[in-house]
């Protein structure tokens, strides 16, 4: 019995070890995927803290709200020619309305109002760290300023049609301007001057968080990098047509491609790739916290998700199960031989049976009181009450 009890544990021990070798699944990136579908010509898009995505759905006057999960719905509805989107730290979403030429604001339980208005053909939307709203305005060569309680002003110039905008920690807004090929920047005081220049047909427009500027230029398929002190330079290629822009934390830029369906990787160095594919004609793009992609297409009406591959976290993973697995097996070794060394220990039978063999070896003389045995030396006598016997 205690040899079978000590064995019993020792496999019970070692599987509980190797239940430790658990590989989990691959931190390596996935196809892209429908992440849910969106309201008819879905352009701009958005993210808030927690992954949900939200898409300005131009044809539609709404927004859609797709869960990390998936699931789709009608957060509220808009003014008319919503084409871009942006949200605020409460979690409240504005969307420029390009027909319309204002501003709608949906709170996140759904209430739909109009915030301000705008100059003509508003195109772009952004917002600062105190909630004003601006919007780069195609039609009018200039960008609207509108206070979080509506109040709408024009903040400054910009180069013919403005067709992104971008704002930095300081609150100065930089525009890509499509028809003269360069960036304007505007302080917050409203001085407006050129940045610098870019490729040919600027559209999408980011900024890093040493305040270079980076254009998508739709007629080279190219982007443009420029310094805070105006130098510009292409810093690499993209698929054709690239519209919309975004910037993760390490500084590598992603575009949508309208006429390839996919989305380009740009890396600090210039080092250019195709990350994945997208739905039909992706045009707005945005990054979550774990760096995955997503886009807007604008022909099936849905929402495109890339996971992108974290060389970190895969490196992490594989150290993780390297040790677990290490240790697993030293666990293993060890119960091995502990093992092996019961296999020696004779039971507690056989070592009863060894020691009576050993006591009649020293005690010859057999001694009986009904069916009690004891052994005395030879030639001694039985304890009293007890009979000899042969």
């Amino acid at each position: 019995m205690l040899k079978k009890h000590f064995r019993t544990n020792v496999i019970a021990v070692v599987i509980a070890s190797l239940c430790l070798v658990y590989i989990s699944p691959s931190a390596y990136a996935e196809p892209s995927s429908i992440l849910g579908t969106t309201g008819t010509g879905p352009s701009g898009i958005t993210i808030d803290s927690s992954g949900n995505i939200y898409t300005a759905n131009e044809s539609a006057n709404n927004v859609s709200k797709i869960t990390p999960q998936g699931a789709s719905s009608i957060l509220g509805t808009t003014g008319a020619g919503p084409i871009d989107i942006t949200i605020d730290s409460s979690g409240n979403i504005y969307t420029v309305n390009f027909t319309a030429r204002n501003v709608s604001k949906i709170t996140p339980q759904g209430a739909s109002s109009i915030l301000g208005t705008t100059g003509a053909d508003p195109y772009v939307i952004t917002i600062d760290s105190s909630g004003n709203i601006y919007t780069a305005n195609y039609g009018a060569n200039n960008v609207t300023k509108i206070t979080p309680q509506g109040a709408s002003s024009i903040l400054g110039t910009t180069g013919a049609g403005p067709i992104g905008i971008t704002i930095d920690s300081s609150g100065n807004i930089y525009t890509a301007n499509y028809g003269a090929n360069n960036v304007s920047k505007i302080t917050p005081q409203g001085v407006s001057s050129i940045l610098g220049t870019t490729g040919t047909n600027p559209r999408g427009i980011t900024i890093d968080s040493s305040g270079n500027i980076y254009t998508t230029n739709a007629a080279n398929s190219n982007v443009s990098k420029i310094t805070p002190q105006g130098a510009s330079s292409i810093l690499g290629t993209t698929g054709t047509n690239p519209l919309r822009i975004t910037i993760d934390s390490s500084g590598n830029i992603y575009t949508a491609n309208e006429d390839d369906n996919n989305v380009s990787k740009i890396t600090p160095g210039g080092v250019s790739t195709i990350l994945g594919t997208t739905g039909t004609r992706p045009r707005g793009i945005t990054i979550d916290s774990s760096g995955n992609i997503y886009t807007t297409n604008l022909t099936p009406n849905n929402v495109t998700k890339i996971t992108v591959f974290d060389q970190a976290a895969a490196n992490a993973e594989a150290a993780r199960v390297a040790a677990a697995t290490a240790e697993a097996a030293r666990k293993a070794k060890e119960q091995k031989e502990l093992m092996e060394i019961l296999a020696l220990i004779p039971s507690i039978g056989e070592l009863t049976l060894s020691l009576g063999e050993t006591t009649q070896s020293l005690y010859s003389t057999k001694c009986v009181k009904g069916k009690t045995v004891k052994y005395v030396k030879s030639g001694a006598k039985c304890p009293k009450g007890y009979v000899k016997k042969k």
